[in-house]
């Protein structure tokens, strides 16, 4: 698409939008909130301009969001601008005066040049680091809360505002605030996968509207390529997980007017366990298989896997037919308990009984059927 043809559709898509003149690039503009019945707007952005130029290597002196920070993410803003394909490159990383942004508004001023763990760039050069050429036309900008420990905290709570560029200069564009959207993720099969298992992740968007989700794990791995959202769904196969743990899939929603519609971020974690299975074993270490006969009083040493990876849960045992009660007991990181003494309740009827294990969060079972006499 040529620049005159980008612009005069953006221009048309303001008009429609209720957006008002441009301010000068040295002057503040903000995203107001729209007089809109049904469409919930995100929050208003204000945007200082330093200057007009693409190039000026910190493009905005402050900004300030008519909203506070969640909790969890108030120690630093981060602001990006937006790529046609809905990338965002980094304008301005790790802002922290005026934090904690905690209270409404939250207000930050933006160094003129790279300071401490704060990093500053150009748009004209943010766009090139992924791969996008400027042109003319209307570009959001996301004011993102963030934690001091990115990795750990990966929730993306963003507002946005605009600029207009034009040739080489740029100003902060007075657009309404895009419509709120919301994206759920959720996975099959339900709970949590057994290690090998392919994982179907499937995102709902709200509202139903035209865009892209783009998959991730811990919010770096593509997932697949982005898919196309019909009927306000999109899915995508994960590849299987070989060893126990907890993944973090983290779904992004793209929509193809994103001057209209904001983007939304969603993060789910997700169990990977092994098969469940039951080892058990007498005093001298002899597996025990099949159905043998126990002695009530009887000590034995049990291993089992398949529960809830990284200590997310503990074990109930349960001895039917007898009377005995057992505390709950720790699994390990791959969601095993490993070596755990038990002993024969003295009190059991003849016959048969089954020892049950259960994940108290996953109600997994393992069983071993023994009798005594």
């Amino acid at each position: 698409m040529n620049r005159r043809l980008r612009g005069a559709l953006f221009g048309a898509l303001a008009m429609l939008m209720g957006g008002g003149a441009l301010l000068t690039a040295t002057g503040t503009a903000s995203a107001q909130t729209a007089h809109h019945h049904d469409a919930p707007r995100g929050a208003a952005v204000t945007l200082t301009a330093r200057s007009t130029s693409i190039t000026d290597s910190s493009p905005f002196s402050q900004v300030s969001v008519d909203t506070a920070c969640p909790t969890d993410y108030q120690d630093n803003l981060n602001v990006y601008v937006v790529a046609p394909d809905g990338r965002e490159s980094t304008v301005a990383s790790r802002v922290t005066d005026g934090a904690p942004f905690s209270s409404r508004p939250v207000t930050a001023t933006i160094p003129a040049a790279t300071t401490g763990q704060t990093v500053v760039r150009s748009l004209k050069t943010a766009l090139a680091l992924v791969g996008q050429p400027i042109h003319d036309g209307v570009y959001p900008i996301h004011v993102v809360c963030g934690n001091a420990d990115p990795a750990a905290f990966l929730e993306h709570p963003a507002s946005t505002g605009f600029i207009e560029v034009t040739g080489d200069t740029f100003q902060v564009k007075n657009l309404a605030a895009p419509v709120v959207t919301s994206l759920k993720l959720s996975a099959s099969p339900a709970g949590h996968a057994l290690v090998g298992q392919p994982i179907t992740l499937t995102a709902k968007v709200t509202p139903n509207v035209p865009g892209v989700v783009k998959f991730t794990t811990n919010g770096t791995t593509p997932v697949g390529s982005p898919v196309p959202v019909v009927d306000g769904q999109a899915g995508v196969v994960a590849p299987s997980v070989t060893t126990p743990t907890v993944r973090t899939y983290v779904a992004t929603f793209v929509p193809t007017d994103q001057v209209g519609y904001a983007q939304d971020v969603t993060v789910f974690r997700y169990s990977v366990t092994n098969a469940p299975a039951i080892q058990v074993t007498d005093a001298a270490g002899n597996a025990l298989t099949g159905t043998p006969r126990l002695t009530p009083g009887q000590h034995i040493t049990i291993s089992a896997q398949g529960f809830l990876p990284e200590s997310q849960e503990k074990v109930l045992p349960f001895v039917s037919n007898a009377l005995a009660l057992y505390a709950p007991v720790a699994t390990d990181d791959q969601g095993s308990l490993t070596g755990y003494d038990l002993t024969v309740p003295v009190l059991s009827g003849r016959g048969s009984h089954t020892l049950t294990l259960t994940g108290l969060r996953s109600f997994v079972q393992v069983s071993f059927t023994f009798t005594t006499k």
